[in-house]
């Protein structure tokens, strides 16, 4: 019953949830169930600790609610002087968030004094824009810590060799090409266009078109044939009884 009783405890502490404390109280060595105990207790106690080593500093803030026609030079020049930072990008309004259209700026300050400094004095003042309306600034931490890194543009590796490419090289043959044939008469040029044209026509035949043709030539020989029958039967009934 005793060993019972002792299985039964540490089933017990793994399902409440236990202080760090109590589980670093678990002396290894007590037996297989303190064993256990040990091992889940160190476990629980990474997972509590953890969040709070991958805790970061605060260190980005932003300030809202700018005049929306205010530029990032004016913000800087109000915004003199600037502590030490390593970041700082500026929006301006959007029209489609009207009414609601403020320009807002983000910092990232190397010294959490300067934050401190930053905010005393900015949050709250007061913008004037040039029609003379009043924009009460606030300033607090940003949502997103992270600063934006700038894409590096890379040197294109092919930037002014096009006179050495094949392909550009057998447009410029073409192009010197045409440029002779431009140089022709007009004449010859004509000549050209209805050479172009005849064989077009020629190209432009079908079994349904050649059968029409055919069918119009037969036609046309059947009824000469006949016009011509009729012309020798009315030479012959005019004349005959002359003869």
């Amino acid at each position: 019953m005793k060993e019972d009783k002792e299985n039964a405890r540490p089933k017990e502490r793994r399902g409440a949830p236990a202080a760090p404390g109590a589980l670093l109280a678990a002396a290894p060595g007590s037996g297989p169930a303190a064993g256990t105990d040990g091992r889940a207790g160190a476990a629980e106690l990474d997972r509590l600790e953890r969040p709070k080593d991958k805790k970061e500093t605060l260190s980005k803030v932003v300030i809202r609610r700018l005049p929306p026609s205010l530029t990032k030079e004016q913000l800087e020049e109000h915004l003199q002087p600037l502590p030490e930072h390593d970041y700082f990008e500026f929006f301006a309004n959007d029209s489609s968030l009207y009414p609601h259209m403020f320009s807002r700026a983000y910092i990232n300050f190397k010294n959490q004094e300067d934050i401190v400094l930053f905010r005393d004095r900015f949050d709250g003042y007061v913008f004037v824009d040039h029609k003379g309306q009043e924009y009460a600034a606030i300033v607090e931490f940003a949502p997103f810590q992270k600063a934006a890194k700038k894409k590096s543009k890379k040197k294109d590796a092919k930037t002014g060799t096009i006179e050495d490419d094949p392909e550009y090289k057998k447009f410029l043959e073409s192009y010197s090409a045409d440029d002779e044939k431009l140089t022709s008469t007009p004449e010859t040029l004509l000549e050209e266009i209805e050479a172009r044209n005849k064989e077009l026509i020629a190209k432009k035949t079908t079994p349904l078109l050649n059968f029409l043709k055919n069918k119009q030539v037969r036609l046309t020989s059947r009824i000469f044939l006949l016009f011509a029958s009729t012309i020798c039967s009315l030479y012959v009934v005019t004349f005959l009884p002359f003869l």
